[in-house]
């Protein structure tokens, strides 16, 4: 009788202790899969080129924009984890006094910003155009929604602060970019070396983020624990949460005249994302400007004629 209570009383013990087993080894790799997919989100060999269709959408021949200026190679070694920041120098002809960064967004190179960089140096700035992280040449090897990719561009700011003193230095940046662009200037001991920043769209909440593409792959698990189990991997691996990188809560120390432009039809990076940017930030002057049509990180091709007279108009306004 004792022997037989005995093992009824085992049984149940070992499954529950195998279901518990699982449930961890199951949650343990769910996290390590959130972790990786939404740090690795592109890879250098994804984004190496531009592609011709690129070229003829936005009318231009990098080819020939690159032989009408003066375009230096940069290959900066990052003072946060060593690995080499390359981009290029397009030296606009001028006294060198004022300079843009140009920021590009998650699938993109420093060459996918060749058509704003025609329009800066066409007014005068030098530009700065680089790969981000895990981008073309750059060798970094995680993605990090801004958190990491601002010591890149704080990197090159002093840069371009070294090569031309008394430069004044101006930010443009799309998407994941403009998430990079608010990161840096929250950053900065002194939000004065930024003269202005333009947001294209950019990225705000990084677990809105996630959870997008979570509940499009429609896996039969709840986002909210595939959500929970990645923010804790990357707080372990990287050492910082989401809400750690989230630009929107970050935008509430940024000083720096802005201008935001956005999208009520954005479906990557939403309305509510630009415009909560936009409410928090404490700069004395900042606009937002919204269209009701473009899909992501398309108003320029778009609304190319009053892209360009919105920014003639807020660069005049921010200009000493």
């Amino acid at each position: 009788m004792r022997k037989g209570l005995k093992i009824f009383l085992i049984i149940p013990a070992v499954v529950l202790t195998a279901f518990l087993l699982l449930a961890v080894g199951g949650s343990w790799y769910i996290g390590e899969q959130v972790f990786e997919a939404s740090t690795q989100l592109v890879t250098p060999e994804e984004t190496r080129t531009v592609s011709d269709s690129f070229w003829k959408k936005m009318n231009m021949d990098p080819d020939a924009f690159r032989a009408e200026y003066v375009v230096e190679s940069i290959s900066e070694t990052s003072t946060f984890d060593g690995h080499v920041i390359p981009g290029e120098y397009i030296n606009a002809g001028g006294e060198h006094d004022k300079a843009v960064i140009l920021i590009h967004g998650l699938g993109g190179n420093r060459y996918s910003n060749y058509p704003l960089a025609k329009y800066f140096v066409e007014r005068g700035f030098d530009v700065i155009t680089y790969d981000q992280r895990s981008s073309n040449e750059n060798t970094a090897e995680r993605t990090t929604y801004g958190y990491w990719e601002k010591h890149d561009v704080i990197d090159l700011m002093d840069y371009a602060q070294k090569k031309h003193p008394g430069i004044k230095l101006g930010l443009w940046g799309t998407s994941f970019g403009g998430a990079t662009a608010v990161q840096a200037v929250a950053a900065l001991e002194d939000q004065s070396r930024v003269s202005f920043m333009i947001l294209d769209c950019p990225l705000g909440n990084v677990e809105y983020m996630i959870s997008s593409e979570l509940d499009r792959m429609d896996l039969g698990i709840p986002t909210e624990y595939m959500l929970w189990l990645g923010n804790i991997f990357n707080k372990q691996k990287l050492g910082f949460s989401y809400e750690d990188a989230d630009s929107i809560r970050i935008a509430k120390e940024v000083t720096v005249p802005a201008l935001v432009i956005n999208s009520r039809v954005d479906e990557m990076t939403p309305y509510f994302m630009g415009k909560e940017i936009y409410d928090n930030m404490k700069a004395d002057k900042k606009e937002i400007w919204t269209v009701d049509d473009s899909e992501h990180a398309c108003i320029w091709e778009d609304h190319g004629e009053e892209y360009r007279s919105r920014m003639d108009e807020f660069l005049s306004s921010v200009a000493d």
